[in-house]
């Protein structure tokens, strides 16, 4: 499931320009947060560029609105589920209390959790991906190295163990990560590794798909 919403983010984070937060900001600090009355689950780079920074990859219900438009029956399979029914954007302004952070979080870790542990080596068909024609970790291989491109950082040595982060923004207000008083920060399972031609493959060594 990991996969199959990534592919989905991704094309909002793969359109953007790397200066940019994300693909829609319109000024400096807006950073496609939550409209007023919303929250938003978004999926980042954490510490790319430098310490205590995020750098964006994706977030919901933007992807879910994309996916509307582009084909309403990959709805049906890319995105976290509530109530065994995929999740859909009025999800994000219903409230039992309207505007609680706490409550976003909750909601967030909810449909976040659902995907923090599947891999980054899929070729599956779907949103940002119709062709299956590349693997999700070679995509975010490709949107780190633009992230750091563009930082002027060096690029020789490829990127270890890159971790992938969860986030919630509520209402207009800053990104905070996605977070359980049992478990911490929602992070997915599995960190992101790219060689020096920055493409993907798995940080532990063993064996994945390469290309698809």
């Amino acid at each position: 499931m990991f996969t199959k919403i990534l592919v989905g983010v991704l094309l909002f984070g793969l359109a953007s320009g790397a200066g940019k937060f994300c693909p829609k900001e319109r000024r400096d600090g807006f950073e496609c947060r939550a409209k007023k009355d919303q929250f938003k689950c978004g999926i980042f780079f954490e510490d790319l560029v430098k310490d205590k920074e995020i750098k964006w990859i994706g977030a919901l219900p933007d992807a879910i609105s994309q996916t509307r438009r582009k084909n309403p029956e990959l709805i049906k399979t890319i995105f976290p589920k509530v109530n065994r029914k995929p999740v859909e954007e009025d999800y994000f302004e219903t409230w039992s209390s309207k505007c609680d952070e706490s409550e976003a979080n909750s909601k967030c870790y909810l449909l976040m959790d659902q995907i923090a542990d599947d891999n980054l080596d899929s070729c599956k068909k779907t949103v940002g991906n119709l062709d299956g024609d590349d693997t999700i970790g070679n995509q975010l291989c490709d949107q780190a190295r633009r992230f750091l491109s563009s930082a002027k950082k060096d690029l020789s040595q490829g990127l270890k163990n890159q971790k992938l982060t969860f986030y919630s923004s509520t209402c207009t207000g800053g990104w905070s990560p996605v977070t359980s008083t049992v478990s911490g920060n929602l992070v997915a399972n599995e960190k992101l590794c790219c060689d020096a031609a920055w493409k993907y493959y798995k940080c532990d060594g063993s064996d994945f798909v390469k290309s698809c």
